[in-house]
């Protein structure tokens, strides 16, 4: 496959799957009574972007160069998290971007799990995250 389609692949899925993770934790933290602090939509659209465009060529570059070196896509998620906590200085904590992250591998994790077809996996991943996610949230509604 010619190397521009493919990186253009990766990009896509990972937009997809951080503009997912943006929303699903926004609505998260309506639910447990948390504000995230979100900018305009144009905006939100551009670190996404971004964002996205930093991990699909941190994935495409370890995938042609280093495909056993999978563990250096931490670095592209670093990236992604000190971009994140930059465009939202004022408004998100560490721990809004460790969530935000969190969100998109599980997203991740269990849309591959669907797409080669073990639905098991994908559920169980479903199902534990929603059980972290249900302890997380009754010790932030405590406080």
């Amino acid at each position: 496959m010619h190397a521009t389609i493919q990186l253009v692949e990766y990009w896509g899925v990972a937009f997809l799957t951080l503009g997912l993770a943006v929303v699903l934790l926004n609505i998260y933290f309506g639910v447990i009574g948390n504000d995230l602090q979100l900018r305009t939509l144009g905006q939100e659209i551009a670190i996404a972007g971004f964002a996205s465009f930093v991990e699909a060529g941190g994935l495409w570059l370890i995938r042609t160069y280093a495909p056993l070196a999978l563990r250096a896509m931490i670095i592209p998620a670093l990236i992604v998290a000190v971009t994140y906590k930059i465009a939202h200085l004022e408004d998100w904590s560490r721990y809004d971007v460790f969530m935000l992250l969190l969100f998109q591998i599980v997203i991740t994790f269990a849309g591959t799990s669907l797409l080669y077809g073990h639905f098991e996996s994908a559920i169980i991943i479903l199902l534990c995250f929603a059980f972290f996610l249900a302890v997380i949230g009754s010790f932030l509604r405590d406080l």
